[in-house]
């Protein structure tokens, strides 16, 4: 083992122990190594720096301090390396670049095939376990037809929509990313085995989890944050009015991706989720092409309606509009990045709107005029 490869998993070691506390969500994670720079720092601090911390109270430094379980970590570490799983860690220059601009993204990522750059050009497609045909057929076409664009098909290798979509891909020779709510050795469903043998020759299975973490309920909803995190963009194709789809299409909108739906009869159930996303403006979606309109770096064109050089410009403008360089953009996200409140964006927005270099899409999305 080289040197390079001792250091990372090490420090894959201590961002495990770390991460096993109880009470170190992600986000606590993050103002962690935000104040002390490091996993292994952050181990290192005693109670009281801890508790300098905003939302760090005695409880949680104590655990910090007290519950350490290294052993444990050195094992899973060891397990990690003897099963040969590749990972990538928060901080590496190589983490997937999509996945960078997530705030709540794994501190470590598990995964068994190959992750290219050229990954980054991703749609995931997601949707019900209980799919009808039409809607199978739909996903599996729809991956084909990306893929044949070399756009990477991203979903979670549940049953229905999910599998089509995979299949879809590697029926037409292209990439495609799975992304499971347990960890890379349990494959889930079991009947799944040979199409993720498949995934791993034409691309990558991921995920965030331990090695064994079983199949467990609120895993997948979290495991829906990176589906929608690897990609530009979520297609649901049927999905109720309660669903994992419609939780990847949430993640999606507060990751400022763009979301498709799949319209379908008021009458059909499946069709009830899919049907609210467009009315709450989800982009209505009937073929690929409805994907590359309105994501067209995807195929590596320059979408139309380039910003005017206009004098005047506060810097908060500029930097709204910088943010529209690759499509529309949600009013919350505009939010989070400038870190001021809705009321203060909407006045900026409004009046880029009005000077005619913007405009309002549905669902407080806007984009370039």
């Amino acid at each position: 083992m080289s040197l390079i490869d001792k250091d990372r998993l090490e420090n894959l070691g201590a961002l495990i122990t770390l991460s096993n506390i109880g009470g170190i969500g992600v986000n606590r994670f993050y103002q962690l190594i935000g104040r002390f720079g490091s996993a292994e720092k952050t181990l290192e601090a005693s109670i009281s720096q801890l508790t300098d911390i905003p939302g760090i109270g005695r409880d949680i430094a104590s655990r910090i301090r007290e519950n350490q379980d290294q052993k444990k970590a050195e094992e899973v570490v060891s397990e990690i390396a003897k099963r040969g799983w590749h990972f990538f860690l928060y901080n590496d220059s190589d983490y997937p670049a999509p996945m960078q601009e997530i705030p709540d993204r794994p501190p470590f990522l598990f995964y068994v095939g190959d992750y290219f750059e050229r990954d980054a050009n991703a749609i995931a497609i997601v949707g019900s376990r209980s799919a009808s045909e039409e809607g199978r057929l739909f996903a599996e076409n729809l991956g084909a037809a990306l893929a044949q664009s070399n756009v990477t098909v991203v979903s979670g290798m549940a049953r229905g929509v999910d599998i089509a979509a995979h299949r879809g891909a590697l029926n037409s020779n292209g990439r495609t990313i799975a992304v499971f709510g347990c960890s890379l050795e349990i494959i889930y469903p079991p009947e799944g085995k040979e199409l993720a043998r498949r995934i791993t020759e034409s691309g990558a299975i991921f995920s965030e989890f331990l090695p064994g973490t079983v199949p467990y309920g609120p895993n997948f909803p979290k495991r829906n944050r990176v589906i929608s995190g690897f990609s530009q963009g979520v297609v649901v194709i049927e999905a109720a009015e309660r669903s994992g789809a419609l939780s990847t299409a949430s993640h999606a909108i507060a990751q400022n991706r763009e979301v498709f739906a799949v319209p379908g009869s008021p009458r059909f159930e499946m069709s009830r989720g899919t049907n609210k996303l467009i009315k709450d403006g989800a982009r209505l979606l009937t073929s690929v092409e409805d994907i590359f309109q309105d994501l067209p770096r995807l195929k590596g064109k320059i979408k139309a309606g380039q910003v005017k050089i206009i004098e005047g410009l506060t810097d908060t403008e500029k930097k709204i509009l910088e943010s529209f360089a690759d499509g529309p953009v949600h009013i919350d996200y505009l939010s989070r990045t400038l870190n001021a409140s809705l009321p203060e964006v909407l006045q900026i927005l409004l009046a880029l709107e009005l000077k005619g270099i913007i405009k309002e899409l549905p669902g407080k999305r806007y984009i370039l005029n």
